[in-house]
């Protein structure tokens, strides 16, 4: 049994040695980075039963992209019953197949709504007001079909359009993909809604379009009301994601247990962005007077930070990681350059932030033992 602390961040002020692992839920087939302790035995593409609920998860480009193999199931096995259109056994067959991958879509659906929500979870690389940005877009004004159909590599959205211009009997397919919240979603509501909120909440539409059963009647109507809408998501995702994390660099390729990643270029981003996430997340619960065992989800009230934001954290975090070592050391003269090193980077980060460079709202990567304030 792996323990819950081969997940938490290090509180004390020792060098953080987690590496950065790719896993996998039993539960819900679902998949995240984190950062883990070596001693813990976990590897990259190992399982667990599910995540701990106070572990800081990442979520990359190829998270989402899991969530294709079960609408191909659904879609395949449609496929399959219209060529057997008369054969009523094989149809309760192969219903059964289409209910067994709706239900895992279901919780893996479940799993992104909850934990992103929360807070927990985070789209690594991507400034959440872009990502909100681009759904009231293809909520209002859309994205043309044949677009969205060649950035995704999918056969999707001109062919839902086209079939439906066959059906309602119109000259020309519509050129255009509008997202069409459920009636319960109204998009003047959401619109009011911050952007870690929002996100949740178009997750939760999506979610609600897998369960419909009437979305079930074939293909056609799965793509059209929900296929659709979860690929649209995964184009946003994308298209608000700093390239890096797309792992798409060769030197990415063929993450397994066997295979050391941790100075590839994705990983190395990764560890980055899940520190900053984690030291966001301890100090503002340090800020309430917390501990981040007494409020795990306290994160997602916390700001959210830009990519401007990451940027520089990640270059300063580094420089206070080794000052702090140098703060450990049994030498006066080594302490006192440590404390040093430490006040100046706060003095800095705070010159940032008046000249605008880093917003109001992002935490400084020094304790307030050291900010001479």
């Amino acid at each position: 049994m792996i323990m819950l602390s081969a997940f938490s961040g290090s509180s004390d002020r020792q060098p953080d040695n987690r590496r950065v692992a790719l896993l996998k839920s039993l539960t819900t087939n679902n998949r995240f980075y984190l950062l883990v302790d070596p001693d813990s035995g976990l590897k990259n593409a190992d399982t667990i039963e599910r995540f701990p609920e106070e572990s800081v998860l990442g979520i990359a480009y190829p998270c989402l992209e899991d969530g294709l193999n079960d609408f191909a199931i659904i879609r395949s096995t449609f496929e399959t019953l219209d060529q057997f259109p008369d054969d009523e056994e094989l149809r309760t067959e192969l219903m059964e197949i289409i209910a067994d991958a709706q239900r895992k879509l279901v919780l893996r659906l479940e799993e992104l709504r909850d934990r992103i929500s929360d807070g927990q979870a985070h789209f690594l690389g991507t400034d959440l007001e872009e990502f909100k940005g681009h759904i009231v877009n293809l909520a209002t004004k859309g994205v043309p079909r044949k677009t969205l159909d060649s950035m995704m590599k999918l056969d999707i959205f001109e062919t839902v359009a086209s079939t439906e211009a066959l059906l309602k009997g119109d000259f020309a397919p519509e050129f255009v993909y509008i997202y069409e919240p459920l009636p319960e979603n109204p998009l003047d509501e959401l619109l009011q809604m911050p952007p870690r909120p929002f996100i949740g909440r178009i997750f939760d539409d999506v979610l609600k379009s897998v369960l419909a059963e009437e979305n079930y009647g074939d293909r056609h109507i799965f793509d059209r009301n929900v296929f659709q809408k979860f690929v649209a998501l995964m184009f946003v995702n994308y298209a608000t994601t700093d390239p890096v994390f797309y792992g798409t660099n060769k030197a990415d390729y063929g993450v397994s247990a066997d295979k050391d990643m941790d100075q590839t270029p994705l990983y190395v981003a990764v560890g980055k962005a899940l520190r900053l996430l984690e030291r966001q997340r301890q100090q503002e619960l340090q800020g309430q007077g917390e501990s981040p065992q007494e409020a795990p989800s306290a994160a997602a009230d916390a700001p959210e930070l830009s990519p401007t934001d990451q940027l520089v954290l990640a270059r300063l975090l580094p420089i206070c990681d080794t000052a702090r070592i140098l703060v450990t050391l049994d030498n006066g003269r080594a302490r006192e350059c440590g404390e040093y090193i430490l006040r100046e980077v706060h003095h800095l980060f705070t010159d940032l932030q008046e000249i605008g460079v880093m917003s109001s709202g992002a935490p400084s990567p020094v304790e307030q033992d050291y900010r001479d304030e």
